[in-house]
């Protein structure tokens, strides 16, 4: 099975935090997503997405029918979120330096560390890819957002925390990963998860 995981499109806010703040896709947000989409040579036959609209709005207008989890959406900035990125550095320089010096175990002023990012959106996707199995589904498409996939990356590839951060993932960007199912030493049904290459 191929999972792609498809960041959301150009949104109308830039230079913000925007995490959990439910901004708005542009028209040209959708095209970027509508495009990626376009160049898929498997059909998507199992779809979840974050309930975030800069998401969901893509995710509505393709088949099959969304599935919406919240454990899919950005990570949250806590009191930086909807603010902007330069006005936080400039009037809380101390916090902003101590999250991203650790970024895996600080977090933003009541947000969320990398690592409880990687933690809830690795549960998320191993509770889909178990549902897919059972389907008999070949392509799952999430669609989600890039510190998302960077978190789930950087749990497949085992990365170290600066690693994330060497991730450029543009609007409307896919990455892919291939799922191989076997049985382990035990008999029981076992998946592996791998970065996909292969031409999309």
């Amino acid at each position: 099975m191929q999972i792609s995981l498809l960041r959301h499109g150009k949104t109308t806010e830039d230079g913000i935090y925007r995490g959990h703040t439910d901004v708005a896709l542009t028209d040209h947000g959708l095209a970027q997503m509508q495009q990626t989409y376009a160049g898929f040579s498997l059909p998507v036959d199992y779809l979840v997405s974050s309930q975030l609209q800069r998401c969901a709005k893509f995710a509505v207008l393709i088949e099959p029918k969304e599935q919406l989890d919240e454990r899919f959406q950005e990570m949250s900035f806590g009191d930086w979120d909807g603010k902007s990125r330069s006005d936080i550095w400039s009037t809380q320089p101390e916090a902003v330096n101590a999250f991203w010096s650790n970024p895996m175990e600080s977090s933003p002023p009541n947000g969320e560390s990398v690592s409880q990012l990687q933690t809830r959106a690795m549960e998320a996707l191993h509770y889909h890819v178990k549902l897919a199995i059972t389907q008999k589904c070949e392509h799952m498409l999430i669609v989600t957002h890039g510190g998302v996939i960077r978190a789930i990356l950087g749990s497949v590839l085992h990365m170290t925390p600066k690693g994330l951060f060497n991730l450029n993932l543009p609007y409307g960007g896919v990455a892919h990963l291939h799922l191989a199912c076997f049985d382990n030493a035990d008999g029981q049904p076992d998946y592996h998860l791998s970065l996909d290459l292969a031409p999309s």
